[in-house]
């Protein structure tokens, strides 16, 4: 189907808000499908946008995308343009097709490759392609716009992708919500404002390291160019520069893969104070059902025999808190402690020879483990078998605050517009023309 255009009543207009950007010089220093939980742990308070602001496609972002390499390849079909980043002087050239390898030798960054000339004594290079059309290859994966490599101490390189936001969110929305079909478009499109808006207020996130925004789920899943595609890059352009915000401030555009029916306010399931648009909303449709019971986790099932539970639990505890196999001892039993307004757990008791241990949000999925993966989610019960067996009956997969990204797909099949999804999923937030695309 095709999306209804946005109410323009509910889509106000501000270019005000670009005139919020704090510019800094470009070589300052910064200090089966189941759509990609990107953790929220690092992200603080929203704040007004800030960054360099680019020529089209928004203000620049600086994605980390080759952390602590012992080295970084690089190289571009038309060749490599390199300059000092603290500068902008001129520092070489690479020919066409030719290779670059960055190595840390010191303080400075060192280089091989047939280079024109070589940088000497420079801490941080930015490296265009020669020709601005084409990708710069980094570590083998396209991306576009250019890299800057610096030196990340302890003999590593890293290299930070620097581009116009609306291209880094061509590589990021396919990550997150997944190929959709026609029907369900307008997810993708409410998935591209939610990770505009995330971005936005991470700008100047990670100041030491020298970037925004982690191009891992640490922050959200990033793919360059070989992530993007067609459907995802045309809601993209279709919401170009729309932004959420909350007291003329980017909200925290927390989103998950699956509710189980309610979303959860905030401080139900993060160390994060409350906030009017990140409150607990149902996702019950008309028909009774959940928009999102769609997702392959709307309803799962854990079962593990004790023996199975002390070696989950020894996991979990070890890798997360630190604790030895000696100090957890057996794991005789599991029980919730009490539960928040959305149903979900906040504290789980473990009990056991030599343990004593009351967890609670995102600790529990983490001392839990399934599958290699911390825990679905918190909302589950437990029910302790008298054939020795532990089940965990759940429901939903992620944190659960924000927008449910199955919720949206399910609510875009029902013929709801973006602008609806995300009204739904952060009560109270603005959407607003933060900037105007190229033919705005």
């Amino acid at each position: 189907m095709t999306t209804p255009a946005p109410n323009p009543r509910r889509t106000r207009h501000a270019s005000a808000v670009l005139g919020l950007l704090i510019c800094l010089p470009l070589g300052a220093s910064r200090g089966g499908f189941e759509p990609v939980i990107p953790s929220s742990a690092s992200v603080g308070a929203a704040r007004p946008i800030q960054g360099t602001p680019g020529a089209v496609g928004g203000p620049l972002v600086r994605v980390g995308i080759a952390l602590d390499r012992k080295n970084v390849k690089l190289w571009s079909p038309g060749g490599l343009r390199l300059e000092d980043a603290l500068t902008g002087q001129p520092a070489g050239e690479v020919a066409p097709g030719a290779s670059l390898v960055a190595r840390a030798d010191g303080s400075t960054l060192r280089f091989d490759g047939d280079l024109s000339e070589s940088p000497v004594g420079v801490p941080s290079v930015r490296v265009h392609p020669a020709r601005g059309n084409e990708p710069v290859y980094v570590s083998g994966r396209p991306y576009r716009g250019s890299a800057e490599l610096r030196v990340a101490g302890g003999g590593r390189v890293s290299a930070i992708n620097v581009l116009p936001l609306e291209d880094y969110l061509l590589g990021v929305v396919p990550l997150e919500i997944g190929p959709r079909g026609a029907d369900e478009m307008a997810a993708v499109e409410a998935q591209a404002v939610a990770a505009r808006t995330y971005a936005v207020a991470q700008l100047g996130g990670q100041l030491e390291m020298g970037f925004d925004l982690f191009g891992t789920v640490d922050d959200q899943a990033y793919g360059g160019m070989a992530a993007e595609r067609d459907e995802s890059t045309k809601a993209v352009r279709r919401t170009v520069g729309k932004v959420l915000l909350y007291d003329g401030r980017p909200i925290r555009a927390y989103y998950h893969s699956t509710c189980g029916g309610r979303t959860a306010a905030i401080e139900e399931v993060m160390d994060r104070p409350s906030a009017p648009y990140l409150r607990s909303v149902s996702d019950r449709a008309p028909d009774g059902t959940d928009f999102c019971s769609a997702s392959p986790r709307h309803r799962w099932t854990v079962t593990w025999s004790r023996a199975e539970l002390d070696s989950v639990s020894r996991t979990g505890l070890a890798a997360h808190f630190g604790v030895t196999p000696r100090e957890i001892g057996r794991v005789e039993s599991l029980e919730v402690v009490a539960r928040t307004p959305s149903g979900r757990v906040r504290d789980l008791s473990f009990h056991g020879n030599g343990l004593a241990l009351v967890l609670s949000r995102l600790d529990i999925r983490r001392a839990l483990p399934h599958n290699g993966q911390i825990l679905n989610s918190t909302d589950f019960s437990v029910n302790e078998r008298g054939d020795g067996l532990v089940v965990l009956e759940g429901h939903g997969y992620g944190h659960g605050a924000g927008m449910c990204q199955w919720g949206a797909i399910g609510r875009a099949r029902a013929g709801q517009d973006f602008v609806e999804i995300l009204e739904t999923y952060y009560p109270g937030a603005v959407l607003v023309n933060a900037y105007e695309g190229e033919d705005g």
